[in-house]
């Protein structure tokens, strides 16, 4: 069976200058991580999947400005994220 992932982009914020964060959801097939980057983060995390074999399928989201609120607490950085999709992946 072809393992599967699929990763959303659910929102972004925004501070002085223009975008300071995006934030993404990882689904997997047992498994959801939510994780934050900037610039190819979610492209990085995609190259990671795919090396390790795993196939992505295409899902859209609709997306917006996220608070500080909104994300403290619910969103780990993209190199937490790396780590923990390391232990998935093994």
């Amino acid at each position: 069976m072809q393992k599967q992932f699929t990763i959303l982009k659910v929102g972004y914020t925004a501070g002085i200058y223009g975008c300071s964060g995006e934030y993404f959801t990882l689904l997997l097939p047992d498994k959801q991580i939510n994780f934050s980057g900037m610039y190819g983060a979610d492209d990085r995390i995609c190259r990671m999947l795919e090396d390790a074999g795993y196939v992505e399928k295409y899902a859209s989201s609709n997306f917006g400005r996220m608070t500080l609120k909104e994300t403290r607490g619910r969103f780990l950085s993209e190199t937490q994220a790396i780590e923990k999709i390391k232990t998935i992946i093994k």
